[in-house]
């Protein structure tokens, strides 16, 4: 991986010192042999109807972890008082109370705030069979749940407070006043939440003096004593929330008990622990989490799912509570764990990594019977199992290098087998009469899953048939494998950072711990001969000149990372073989996600469709960041000019792109014609949301006197028409021939100069040879050809810029374009250029301006004027602005 990340980590340094304070503090608050450990949020397999919709359509618990299996990790972890906190029951403390097992009853309540139509999750202590009834009724208002066990002396303590479900956007401020009004204990350290939400709710709780709950009481008109026996002790907790098992004890409570070591000979530990909840000698312990302990876990989850997963019905499905769109990827997701289950290797290995995670190491006589490419993998597995059975201090690092280990091998394979297929597939001859309009119409997706995969041929078009069986061959198991290790990391990020808009407003509301303003820039596009390249090496620059919160990133082998300029290696490169101008480049996308985590970025902007696009919708759906798109390109006429699609298939592409970018939070585009298509009701999107900017033409962009002898290779006198860009189809280069036969009987000196190359330059030099042909231009020599010609001519109705444009004004060379798109937002017609409609009228316009050498002076003057207005100063800071990083400008 080579990367360039220059930032230094302030912000999780920040965090740390936070936490390692507080770590420090609570281990020094009660006397060593007065002490209870116990982890005070844990679960089991009574844990078994999920809070999330999805599991509930899916039918699946949130844990398959046997009793006695997360007993015997919280006793090898430290434990010396046991409690289990199922959600809304309490099952599995009276089944061990029946087998003589002393345990403190408890359970995880999910209860309603009413005012607020939010969620909550109530950690509830010492409990009856009996009282379990009445808690259950009351839990869908918190106000009389919270009274009732104010009563009836029934601990309770609100689990991780900046997590919660069931609400629209971010709850209130006055939300938080008012549970600080009816609860006495708050958890601080969750061992599944990342460290920035337990700090914050640390400092928030540290903040509820006397003073301020008196202050609350007055201003809500909420009195605290109705809920709290004591409403000025604001304790704090701590508790693993393992559902798996695997870290259950290494995030728990320091229990402080006065004359522990004799009255454990009178009073049950339970009891014991009773006590010190009730009256808050309470100490949390635990370490720094990110997303890699939860990854873990999940991938544990998942592994399980895959193991003990039962069909729920589709009538199930299809009449369960939750919108369409919910039942939709549900039934996906059920027929994703179907399919899965039909590979034997790969549920095979989903066992081992399961097994592996509890501790149990596979008998070495296995590796015997595992091909050769998969023992590395087998050997990870195996060492994740010693290191949960025989040392526990450092299993979150030693799991998580070995879970990466494992995906980077199982990447490897999968990129090395798709490349030599996708290659053999390239070396048809068929693909020469191929078109991708008949294949786009052809591929529609059947509503039978398993016909996805049919091993039957299946014809596309020009003689080409695929046998999709041979072709999925070897890709199965480490595409499958693969793509659990991927769902997990996704999930676990997701469900860590749900609250990620909260806990940046809450900060911003204690002012403490706020999360600093950086942006990630991904393309897919960076050293290529592109419009899009140029583009964004001219912001680059802008970057690094104005020390802004930005990095870009883009994928390549070859390209060297600069401050500011992030590169990450390729998992694989290819070329699909009816579009060969173009180079695929798939990035590793575990390692983008730590490069994101490391950066500490807050926000992404993408500026390409490709595997960076969905790398930002990852990212962005992941992390909850606010994400945007800079749309570059015209993919509408690109499909029509390029692609020849017809109607029906421009339709598809239109809804294609419609569905993407409505996933993107904001759009930046780069003309009116854009801007008011993506705003219209064909495409529906939120004007407020689709942004305008611009480009600027770089600092040596600027009239200089140059010699058409020297720049081109003719005589002064000869009028030059320059044409600078890329040679291919959709820039209209094809019609160039048609107009300078059309003048050259007017100018017979008439000479045309063609600067750049492409997929039509052979074409095109087949059918002009006239032309003066410079190949590919320097981007630091074309001021020279600027300033050498008369005018500039754009045939192409494809950009939704043209920088070439703005470039050549700069110089002071007037340009004739098409009036569409970006050209007429930066051509004033009849001043700096012409503006045409049609071929004809194109041509009479550059016959009348080479004729006339005061119009040519007066338009030269104008297009100087007109380039100075496309500022970057101006451009930069209302896209600072509208990416929310006004603040962090220096």
């Amino acid at each position: 991986m080579t990367t360039n990340l220059n930032h230094e980590r302030t912000f999780h340094t920040e965090l740390l010192e936070e936490l390692n304070k507080f770590n420090e503090e609570q281990a020094n608050k009660y006397p060593k042999d007065e002490f209870l450990t116990i982890d005070l949020h844990c679960h089991d397999y009574n844990s078994d109807v999920p809070d999330e919709l999805l599991g509930r359509i899916l039918k699946v618990p949130e844990t398959w972890l046997p009793t006695k299996s997360l007993l015997k990790t919280l006793k090898k972890h430290g434990s010396s008082a046991f409690t289990i906190t199922n959600h809304n029951n309490a099952r599995s403390i009276w089944e061990q109370r029946e087998k003589g097992k002393d345990i403190l009853s408890a359970a995880e309540f999910s209860c309603m705030v009413p005012d607020f139509n939010i969620g909550i999750h109530v950690l509830t202590y010492g409990f009856t069979p009996k009282q379990e009834k009445i808690l259950n009724k009351l839990r869908r208002n918190v106000y009389a749940f919270q009274e009732y066990t104010c009563k009836e002396n029934i601990p309770t303590i609100w689990a991780h407070p900046l997590y919660y479900y069931a609400v629209d956007g971010v709850p209130p401020f006055e939300f938080f006043d008012k549970m600080a009004l009816i609860f006495e204990r708050f958890e601080v350290l969750n061992g599944q939440r990342d460290t920035w939400q337990n700090m914050l709710v640390k400092i928030w709780v540290e903040s509820l003096t006397p003073e301020k709950i008196d202050e609350l009481a007055q201003k809500t008109g909420i009195d605290p004593k109705r809920y709290c026996r004591n409403p000025y002790l604001k304790a704090m907790s701590g508790g693993s929330d393992s559902h798996m098992g695997i870290f259950a004890g290494l995030t728990g409570t320091r229990l402080h008990v006065p004359d522990l070591q004799n009255r454990i000979f009178t009073t049950s530990l339970s009891d014991l622990a009773l006590e010190a909840i009730r009256e808050g000698r309470m100490a949390p312990f635990g370490s720094h989490n990110n997303n890699e302990k939860m990854t873990v876990a999940f991938l544990d989850y998942v592994c399980q799912i895959a193991l003990y997963y039962k069909d729920p019905g589709i009538i199930r499905m299809l009449l369960h509570k939750g919108s369409m769109q919910d039942k939709i990827i549900a039934l996906m997701v059920s027929n994703g764990f179907a399919e899965l289950k039909r590979h034997k290797v790969t549920m095979n290995f989903i066992e081992l990594f399961h097994k592996s995670f509890g501790g149990k190491a596979p008998h070495f006589s296995k590796r015997w019977f595992i091909p050769k490419v998969y023992k590395p993998i087998f050997d990870d597995a195996t060492k994740i199992a010693k290191i949960k059975k025989n040392s526990p201090e450092n299993i979150i690092d030693t799991f998580t290098d070995a879970v990466y280990s494992i995906s980077e091998k199982l990447n490897n394979i999968l990129a090395d087998r798709l490349v030599k297929k996708i290659d053999k597939l390239s070396k048809n001859k068929n693909w020469d009469d191929f078109n991708l309009a008949t294949f786009i119409d052809k591929m529609e997706l059947p509503s039978e899953f398993r016909s996805l995969i049919n091993p039957n041929k299946k014809s596309l078009n020009g003689g080409i048939s695929i046998n999709f069986g041979d072709f999925m061959d070897g890709l199965s198991f480490p595409f499958l494998t693969s793509s659990l290790i991927l769902l997990a990391n996704f999930t676990s990020a997701r469900v860590l950072y749900n609250a990620r808009p909260l806990l940046t407003e809450f900060s911003a509301k204690i002012d403490r711990l706020k999360h600093p303003k950086r942006m990630l820039w991904l393309t897919d596009t960076y050293e290529d001969h592109n419009g899009v390249s140029m583009v964004l090496k001219s912001f680059h620059q802008e970057i690094k000149a104005r020390n802004l919160p930005i990095d870009i990133m883009v994928c390549s082998k070859t390209l060297q990372a600069d401050d500011n300029l992030i590169v990450v290696d390729p998992l694989m490169e290819f070329t699909v073989p009816f579009y060969r101008q173009q180079t695929f480049r798939v990035p590793r996308l575990l390692d983008i996600q730590k490069i994101f985590l490391d950066g500490e970025y807050d926000r992404i902007i993408c500026s390409t469709e490709g595997p960076m696009g969905l790398v930002a919708l990852f990212l962005k759906n992941a992390y909850f960041v606010p994400t945007h798109f800079y749309i570059h390109t015209d993919w509408l006429m690109f499909g029509r000019k390029v692609l020849k699609m017809d109607r029906d298939n421009l339709s598809r592409m239109r809804r294609f792109l419609r569905a993407f970018y409505q996933s993107f939070d904001n759009l930046f585009v780069l003309n009116s014609d854009h801007q008011k298509w993506l705003s219209s009701e064909e495409m529906g999107f939120d004007p407020e949301k689709v942004k305008l900017t611009a480009h600027w033409a770089e600092s040596e962009f600027y009239p200089r006197k140059s010699i058409k002898q020297i720049a081109f290779g003719v005589e002064e006198k000869c009028p030059v028409v320059l044409f600078a860009g890329r040679l291919s189809h959709e820039k209209g280069v094809m019609e160039l021939p048609k107009m300078y036969k059309n003048l050259v009987n007017e100018i017979p000196d008439i000479q045309f100069v063609i600067a750049g190359s492409g997929p039509a330059e052979e074409a095109l030099k087949a059918e002009f040879p006239e032309a003066v042909y410079m190949g590919w231009v320097n981007h630091d020599e074309l001021p020279n050809l600027y300033s050498a010609a008369d005018i500039l001519v754009l045939p192409s109705k494809f950009d939704t810029f043209s920088c070439v444009v703005l470039e050549s004004l700069s110089c002071g060379l007037p340009v004739i374009a098409y009036k569409t798109k970006g050209p007429k937002d930066i051509i004033i017609d009849g001043e700096n250029g012409y503006l045409v409609s049609n071929q004809k009228t194109m041509v009479e316009k550059l016959g009348t301006y080479l004729k006339e050498k005061q119009l040519q002076e007066n338009f030269k003057q104008e297009a100087v004027n007109r380039g100075k207005y496309y500022n970057p100063d101006k451009i930069i800071e209302q896209f600072i602005q509208d990416t929310g990083l006004k603040d962090q400008k220096e």
